[in-house]
């Protein structure tokens, strides 16, 4: 019984931090970060007790050698002057959701399906709450806009630029791409009911996602509905080849559409994704500014020691481009050991993308998206992330062990 309560915490742990999020909007004086860590350290506590943490296989042992690597990289970031308070808040915000890794590992298909129902309630709430702020634009609502810095102007219009729900548009944007990714688990059920949820869920997901008007996430589902189609294609031989035709057909005509009966959202979404290279010039400065101020290019700088809350400690930080921050803070080692996983698990999902592409497209849009943005330490969006990567792990080793 307690196990079943312990497992059904882990579950409700999105939807728990979206009524956190909720309740900020009505009480400024919530501390959304801290009780957020509040709720994720103890489904840590919760994943060590249930004893899902294991070194099974060698991808167990080389992701527990990544996450200690973490932990103990604080050592010399002390070292090189960064105060032991931001080394401290990094591992609230990045060290701590990856060990959902586990909980991935440990749950079986039913109690996966719990967890993913849960992140897809929440998002779901998250993204069509945030539309219907965007809509109706009630004071209120603009004032918290602009206190939180979503917006640089208390008016409509500014707020109306993007979707920023409650979270702001980057991490709104990131939490629906992922619920694109999460809807494939009920769309390739054999349950008819559950496709057809999950066919609604990755509607409304990406529809909502645009709404936030970010380019890697955009970019990025893309990728990801293309990934989908392809792996029906290939995998799915009783499958007519009429639907993947169907699929095509139908996102044309949505585009088309969009074209004509909405020009000026057409050309708003064409200008974003079209300046992803110009976002790329952007940052290039500052990444090579950063790489170059490295102390140790083969150990790092230590976790914490170039993101955001080391600004008044260091020369330069990494503020958007996430793979860049975990090269200067990891080094070469500690870069090479998930690079390393990462390899693997890509390579074993060969054999079984049909029953890992949900998680595949989860990791793969969070690197696609680290490439601009510091993604995995936005403490809400990373725990999936490292939860779907344990998934897969398990998958790509049911036949031997998990």
């Amino acid at each position: 019984m307690i196990r079943e309560l312990m497992k059904k915490y882990i579950c409700f742990m999105y939807p728990a931090a979206t009524l956190i999020y909720t309740w900020y909007l009505f009480c400024s004086w919530v501390r959304t970060g801290i009780y957020l860590t509040a709720v994720l350290a103890l489904g840590t506590v919760f994943i060590v007790c249930l004893g899902f943490v294991t070194f099974r296989t060698f991808e167990d042992r080389l992701f527990t050698a990544y996450l200690v690597y973490n932990l103990i990289s604080g050592i010399w970031c002390i070292y090189y002057g960064i105060p032991f308070s931001v080394y401290i808040g990094e591992v609230s915000t990045t060290a701590v959701p990856m060990v959902l890794y586990y909980a991935g590992r440990g749950f079986d298909e039913k109690e996966a399906g719990w967890y993913y129902n849960g992140y897809l309630a929440a998002s779901l709430f998250m993204g069509l709450f945030g539309a219907l702020l965007y809509v109706w634009a009630p004071q209120f609502y603009i004032d918290f806009s602009y206190v939180n810095e979503f917006i640089s102007k208390a008016d409509a219009p500014t707020m109306r630029v993007r979707m920023n729900s409650l979270l702001g548009s980057g991490p709104t944007a990131v939490y629906l791409t992922y619920a694109v990714c999460v809807s494939a688990y009920f769309i390739r059920s054999r349950e008819k009911k559950k496709r057809v949820y999950g066919l609604v869920c990755i509607i409304l997901a990406i529809l909502l996602s645009f709404m936030a008007n970010q380019r890697s996430s955009m970019f990025s589902i893309i990728l990801v509905v293309i990934f989908f189609s392809v792996v029906d294609y290939f995998v799915d031989k009783d499958k007519p080849k009429k639907f993947l035709w169907i699929e095509i057909g139908t996102v044309a005509a949505f585009i088309a559409g969009i074209f004509v009966f909405a020009k000026g959202v057409f050309e708003k979404f064409y200008i974003r994704l079209a300046s992803i290279p110009q976002g790329f010039g952007e940052r290039s400065e500052s990444w090579v500014a950063a790489v170059n101020d490295m102390h140790n290019v083969w150990l790092g700088d230590g976790l914490g020691s170039r993101g955001h809350r080391a600004a008044e400690f260091q020369h330069y930080i990494v503020a958007d481009g996430g793979l860049v921050k975990l090269y200067t803070e990891m080094g070469v080692i500690g870069t090479s050991i998930i690079i390393f996983l990462l390899f693997i698990v890509y390579k074993k999902s060969l054999n079984k993308i049909g029953s890992v592409a949900g998680e595949i497209a989860v990791i793969t849009s969070a690197i696609l998206m680290s490439i601009g943005s510091n993604v995995l330490e936005i403490e809400l969006c990373a725990p999936v992330v490292y939860f779907c990567l344990g998934r897969a792990v398990r998958k790509i080793n049911e036949s031997n062990q998990f």
